[in-house]
């Protein structure tokens, strides 16, 4: 088990939503002499715009001794013209989906991007970079370039709903995993399947409020609670910061605690030169005080690569709020599924449950995406977020006689190192121990059950329930619905005035997670 800081600076050389653009050069100069002052070693990845701009160049050489270079892959128009494709941006740099992102140009020429951009770093540094990242990158361009260069680590976006035109959704919560050869959000469920290089998730979500930022309404673009100093409230904030540091790194993470400081130039140096001094305080006491190690991004995939042959089980166990809400989380991820449970006001609840499937694939891998806005999910069985609306906060709640159940006593939470589980639990109400193939799920009352809580205005996948297998549809982005399934080793479901149930046998009920392609 490590904690680990990843500090990772990403660059553009071309900012046409601001009038002038004089003030990137100078935050990517003031971020690296913060670095320079604390003694940290940090990973700086170029957009193509920067990676040719000689004073980068100038600016890399000279900080050589204690960065690490790689790429960042959104697209420019200098990057078109070095490849022979025509530009179809609005400015040199458009951040629109279909023009910014490889997954908005045909394979073959998302193969000649990234041989130019591959190519033009060597040429420029001596060798190929070894790590590299984007917002969103598609899984026929990881698989080119993992098979083709000697890369050891990625990077991509946290989960996001409609942020910046963005949807990133349902996937390995934090940290690092191994991508599928068809899915980039969905972690391979074995070698057969797996890419070789390791992802990890950017910008330190929130736990406890990002997810349900906007909750209520399914068509919202997402606000943001994270670590980036330049959010006043999240990453900017002393008392938020303090707390992700105290509650992400407790111990309890299982295989690996992973966070990322660091911020894109594009929103300059006045933006972010209060928060990011401040995080710097606060990681170099954590490091002397041996709470964290600060590694490079390929350091980190290195590390990654030669401890875990698969994608490994990681839990957030989070035990206090910085806000007066009380609320407390458990985020579990592994190989098969992730599921969250939340705690507030005496209720403990699953927010989120969603399938990891190799077999639900990106809607881009044979043509280009054509739309201006992108997404990517997983498969719900329970989506808190999406399946709200208005009054009603969708969930799996304990419930008996119709209500929902709520404990005396405060919510805890635990990890089982040895088991590579993670549990919750409402002492004398319910208990939740989340497992690699299965999720058991221990209720105090007999006469208590699990209830599926949704908004009837919201689309669910929620197809047919049998005894032992409740059966869903799913479209997301592709062309026609996907089915998929989730059984029960013990308990059964039942339908009740249209609502999904699960009763326990002998006060246990038990999900099997590992996907039931239909």
């Amino acid at each position: 088990m490590r904690n680990i800081i990843n500090i990772i600076n990403f660059v553009r050389n071309c900012e046409p939503r601001e009038d002038d653009d004089s003030y990137l050069f100078p935050t990517l100069c003031e971020e690296l002499k913060l670095c320079d002052n604390y003694g940290f070693r940090s990973t700086v990845l170029f957009q193509y715009d920067a990676l040719i701009e000689p004073r980068y160049i100038d600016l890399a050489r000279a900080h050589a001794d204690r960065c690490e270079y790689g790429l960042w892959l959104e697209i420019t128009e200098p990057h078109c013209q070095d490849a022979g494709l025509p530009w179809r941006g609005r400015y040199p740099w458009d951040w629109e989906n279909n023009v910014n992102y490889l997954h908005g140009y045909l394979p073959e020429e998302r193969k000649r991007l990234i041989d130019t951009a591959f190519e033009k770093f060597r040429e420029i540094y001596g060798a190929y970079p070894a790590v590299f990242g984007c917002w969103t990158i598609d899984a026929v361009s990881y698989r080119y370039i993992e098979t083709r260069y000697p890369v050891v680590a990625a990077c991509i976006c946290r989960d996001q709903y409609g942020t910046d035109a963005n949807t990133m959704w349902g996937g390995y919560y934090n940290g690092g995993y191994y991508p599928c050869f068809g899915n980039m959000l969905c972690p391979a469920s074995g070698p057969e399947e797996q890419m070789k290089t390791p992802v990890f998730r950017m910008l330190g979500p929130d736990p406890l409020r990002q997810y349900d930022w906007g909750l209520g309404d399914p068509e919202v673009c997402q606000q943001v609670s994270t670590m980036e100093p330049v959010y006043t409230e999240g990453g900017g904030s002393r008392k938020f910061v303090e707390w992700y540091f105290r509650e992400s790194f407790n111990g309890k993470c299982l295989s690996h605690a992973y966070a990322q400081l660091g911020q894109e130039n594009s929103f300059g140096w006045k933006s972010i030169k209060n928060g990011l001094p401040m995080q710097f305080e606060i990681l170099d006491r954590a490091i002397k005080d041996g709470r964290v190690e600060l590694m490079t991004l390929g350091e980190t995939g290195m590390w990654f690569a030669e401890t875990f042959r698969e994608t490994p089980p990681a839990a957030i166990c989070v035990d206090s709020d910085y806000e007066k809400d009380g609320y407390r989380t458990v985020w579990y991820s592994c190989k098969n599924y992730r599921m969250n449970i939340l705690y507030q006001d005496g209720r403990a609840w699953i927010r989120d449950f969603q399938l990891f499937d190799g077999n639900f694939k990106e809607k881009c891998l044979e043509k280009a995406e054509d739309l201006r806005d992108y997404a990517i999910f997983n498969l719900p069985v329970m989506d808190g977020f999406r399946f709200s609306k208005d009054e009603i906060r969708a969930g799996v709640y304990v419930c008996k006689d119709g209500e929902v159940v709520t404990g005396k006593e405060a919510f805890l939470t635990e990890t089982q190192e040895r088991r590579q589980s993670a549990a919750a639990e409402l002492p004398g109400t319910v208990r939740f121990e989340m497992y690699e193939n299965r999720i058991e799920i221990t209720l105090a009352d007999p006469e208590s059950y699990l209830a599926f809580v949704y908004s009837p205005a919201c689309k669910v996948p929620y197809s047919e329930v049998e005894e032992k297998t409740l059966f869903m549809k799913f479209r997301g982005r592709l062309d026609s619905d996907y089915s998929y399934s989730v059984r029960l080793a013990s308990g059964r479901f039942a339908q009740t005035d249209g609502t999904i149930r699960v009763l326990p046998e002998a006060g246990r009920i038990t999900f099997e997670v590992a996907p039931l392609c239909l």
